[in-house]
């Protein structure tokens, strides 16, 4: 193995010792007494214990640890494509810092790294046809939480579907006009119950 396990071992133990963290150096199994020989090793002593073909050393996967950073790691990967997709579409700020907890800088510094510049002013409001499609693409499958990342893929589904038919179609105005519509059926419901 090269560089052999004895050198990576040594060398992360040498620099723990060196800024003083003698946990990390029990973490990896060293003893004290071990840890004061470590210290005092020369360069060429080093060298030769690296290059030894005798490993003091045994690697041991916590299985269950791999599975579950492997299952985030995919996770978080998932999230930044959705993240990438939602700004690609047009999502506003607002809604970014809503479904992500993106800063401003932080959503500024992506549009920059994907290319995308955001016109000026305010969205176009989309005529009633678009409107009434967007609605009735919602309604289609409708999510409940409004705020889940399940409603955000549906949103992102009927803004990609309806762009190629209405060219400054936005997820921010997708998501503007879903909303309203939402707390419209919601205000009219509670009032509905409370009479």
């Amino acid at each position: 193995m090269f560089p052999s396990l004895n050198h990576a071992v040594l060398t992360e133990a040498l620099y723990a010792l060196k800024e003083g963290n003698f946990r990390h150096c029990e973490t990896l199994g060293f003893t004290f007494d071990e840890m004061k020989s470590l210290n005092q090793l020369t360069l060429d002593q080093l060298f030769i214990i690296s290059r030894t073909a005798d490993q003091f050393m045994t690697l041991t996967v916590h299985h269950d640890v791999l599975r579950q950073i492997l299952t985030l790691s995919r996770q978080e990967i998932q999230r930044q494509q959705q993240m990438n997709r939602a700004i690609r579409l047009g999502a506003s700020i607002n809604l970014l810092s809503q479904y992500f907890g993106l800063t401003s800088n932080e959503i500024c510094f992506r549009r920059r790294l994907l290319g995308i510049v955001v016109p000026m002013g305010r969205p176009p409001v989309p005529d009633e046809e678009t409107d009434a499609e967007i609605w009735r693409r919602w309604q289609k499958h409708r999510v409940k939480n409004l705020q889940s990342f399940e409603a955000l893929e549906l949103m992102m589904q009927i803004t990609e579907a309806l762009s190629s038919l209405v060219e400054s179609l936005s997820l921010n105005v997708v998501w503007s006009r879903i909303s309203l519509c939402e707390k419209e059926i919601s205000t009219r419901r509670r009032s509905t119950h409370a009479g």
